[in-house]
């Protein structure tokens, strides 16, 4: 998936994000019963760029967990090393990746948001295997 995101052209993504953006306004304005001071457009205009980050952060989230899941069978002593290099690795090849798709660019930014949001998620799986190992 991360892959196929990435392979969309700049303007392909920017309509998937304003859509994406589109859908959280709606949330927003429901939730402030049209009484927000926000319009749309100032949303999209504030909130854009911190979803487009999220996302980032979310799908790489994703990635280290289910890397943290599988090496984990494979090598318990070493499985919190192994998927973050992974994730790092794979960060790295999105971005040089993204130099190869119209109107995209390599983000260094973007490579270290995508390691954190992997670094969340393996923390996370961490926490919840040691949690777990100490009441069974």
């Amino acid at each position: 998936m991360i892959f196929m995101m990435s392979a969309e052209p700049g303007a392909e993504s920017t309509e998937t994000s304003n859509l994406v953006a589109g859908i959280i306004y709606g949330f927003y304005d429901f939730v402030w019963h049209g009484a927000s001071h926000l319009s749309e457009s100032e949303f999209m205009a504030l909130y854009l760029q911190p979803i487009r980050k999220l996302a980032h952060f979310t799908e790489f989230m994703i990635l280290g967990i289910l890397l943290y899941i599988n090496i984990r069978e494979y090598r318990k002593d070493k499985v919190f090393f192994y998927s973050l290099m992974c994730s790092a690795l794979y960060a790295l090849s999105d971005e040089i990746h993204q130099l190869f798709v119209v109107n995209r660019y390599c983000s260094l930014k973007d490579m270290c948001i995508d390691t954190a949001g992997a670094l969340f998620g393996i923390c996370l799986c961490h926490l919840v295997y040691s949690r777990w190992k100490k009441r069974h």
